[in-house]
């Protein structure tokens, strides 16, 4: 553990250092112009904030350090679209140039009001996975409920003997809080959906609410005005299921639905075709390869995954690893460039 600690800062050190001095400038000037087959990496997002975020458990993206970021994306590297990622992918033709694919998830209402402005004044192109079943209603996903409940309890302590045993869980300081939404979490996200949402109402139960979702809780989520002003604004739309379950913890016939039917409202919704869609969850367990099979036959060209690594054309076009971005930007910037250069390419 110690040594682990002690790696983790010297690769701090070294990346602070690479970054401040100048040399990774010019070291990706240099593999740029020396590489002439390049890979791709696909950043993806979830939400975003501006100022504290006292009031929530969930992590955000500062959106200064958001725009950092894509300056930084536009200056050193080729941003593409998923259409032009695929087009390659398909015609197995080479990155001329190291590129970057800007997604982001779920659909959040902060993608509309704090992402977009960034994107537009950047004249960057972005790809948005929605949740559709939570588009429009002030419906939002099972993590979210699952922050809502633990704030709004006054309870210091709660025990769930289904997931923990005879441990007692912390929830008396908002740190304690969200190390304890991280454990559900893990211990929830890969349970059968019926299951999990046992498990949400035990939960919400024990914590002092007789329902999972408060009913006057404000929007979370884009409503569909928002989404079609998106997509004529250089934002793609993807799909990312109805209700955002974990598909292989279901019904093959229930999965189909999932997917199928988030594609086809997005497309009645926006006038035009959606080829690309984003596991929930995102992992290898996730998905299998019925479902892969399946977004073919319906015709998706790609789908992406939480799993990291870079994109080249001997990468799966059904299980496109990303890289969820670390901040701050030293950390940003020479973790992008590992894996656009250095990291072994699966």
């Amino acid at each position: 553990m110690e040594e682990e600690k002690l790696k983790q800062i010297l690769k701090k050190g070294l990346y602070f250092a690479i970054y401040y001095s100048g040399i990774l400038h010019l070291l990706i000037f240099a593999l740029t112009k020396l590489k002439k087959n390049h890979c791709a990496v696909i950043l993806f997002y979830h939400r975003f904030s501006s100022g504290s975020l006292d009031g929530d458990l969930l992590p955000h993206l500062d959106i200064g350090e958001f725009e950092k970021q894509m300056r930084l994306i536009k200056r050193w590297y080729s941003v593409i679209s998923m259409d032009e990622l695929d087009k390659r992918l398909t015609s197995r033709e080479n990155f001329p140039l190291p590129s970057i694919v800007v997604t982001i998830d779920d659909g959040y209402l902060n993608n509309y009001k704090l992402a977009f402005p960034v994107l537009k004044k950047l004249d960057l192109h972005g790809m948005v996975y929605l949740a559709t079943g939570f588009i429009g209603t002030k419906n939002a996903l099972w993590v979210d409920d699952l922050a809502d409940i633990l704030l709004s309890t006054k309870l210091k302590s709660f025990s769930l003997p289904e997931l923990f045993g005879d441990k007692v869980l912390d929830i008396s300081t908002h740190q304690s809080k969200m190390e304890t939404l991280t454990k559900l979490y893990e211990e929830m996200v890969g349970l059968e959906q019926h299951k999990k949402i046992l498990m949400m109402q035990k939960l919400a139960n024990i914590l002092g609410r007789n329902e999972v979702r408060r009913g006057n809780a404000e929007r979370k989520m884009l409503n569909w005005n928002e989404v079609i002003e998106l997509s004529k604004n250089n934002i793609s739309f993807g799909a990312h299921t109805v209700s955002h379950s974990t598909l292989s913890k279901m019904e093959f016939s229930e999965a189909k639905r999932e997917i199928f039917e988030s594609k086809i409202e997005i497309e009645a919704r926006i006038g035009s075709k959606v080829r690309h869609f984003a596991i929930p969850n995102g992992r290898v367990e996730d998905f299998n390869e019925e479902l892969k099979k399946y977004c073919k036959e319906i015709g998706m060209s790609s789908v992406v995954s939480t799993e990291p690594g870079s994109v080249s054309l001997q990468s799966d076009p059904y299980f496109l690893k990303r890289i969820n971005p670390p901040s701050p930007m030293y950390i940003f910037a020479c973790e992008i460039a590992r894996y656009m250069f250095l990291k072994k390419i699966e």
